[in-house]
């Protein structure tokens, strides 16, 4: 599946993200994006750590199909819209042993990923297993005035973009 590259500012690479959050989607529902061009899913878990050296940051697995990838991530938030963003693949072992210096107060995130295409455009949407009230759209832009359309057979409850009870750091605290 192909991904956008990420936007530059200042030699360092965006991410320009808009956040939806919506209702669970039904069986219906799910058939339709399994359907839509680009489907895939995976199954991830992310934790934020401490950190070497006092840095945090948010560690990733990431189970697809018939491979296992493994990531570190730092964001530096710019406005609600923007941050930059900067990921690695890490090995397992490197996973294992920063997961050791889970964030206090936190507990890993279990989702899972559906990505498909809609309209030229990349969705992701999550289905956390905490919490089965609610789900997350993402969409990544080109830029920050990019307009979005959204998938006419979801239904989205509001544009959680920016507002920070929806970020994953957050969830990682409930």
């Amino acid at each position: 599946m192909s991904h956008i590259n990420k936007p530059m500012k200042d030699g360092k690479p965006l991410e320009i993200e808009r956040k939806y959050l919506i209702a669970p989607p039904d069986e219906k529902t799910m058939d339709i994006i399994r359907t839509c061009h680009g489907y895939d899913c995976s199954r991830i878990e992310q934790m934020y750590i401490t950190g070497e050296n006092g840095e945090g940051g948010r560690i990733r697995r990431r189970d697809y199909k018939d491979e296992c990838r493994f990531y570190y991530t730092l964001k530096q938030e710019i406005n609600g819209l923007s941050r930059f963003e900067t990921e690695y693949e890490i090995t397992r072992e490197e996973y294992e042993r920063l997961s050791l210096t889970m964030l206090g107060g936190t507990h890993p995130i279990k989702k899972y990923r559906h990505c498909f295409e809609f309209d030229d455009q990349l969705f992701e949407l999550d289905i956390y297993d905490f919490d089965e009230s609610f789900a997350t759209l993402e969409i990544e832009l080109e830029s920050e005035d990019q307009q979005v359309r959204l998938p006419g057979f979801i239904n989205v409850i509001e544009d959680v973009t920016g507002d920070k009870r929806y970020r994953n750091f957050a969830l990682a605290h409930l």
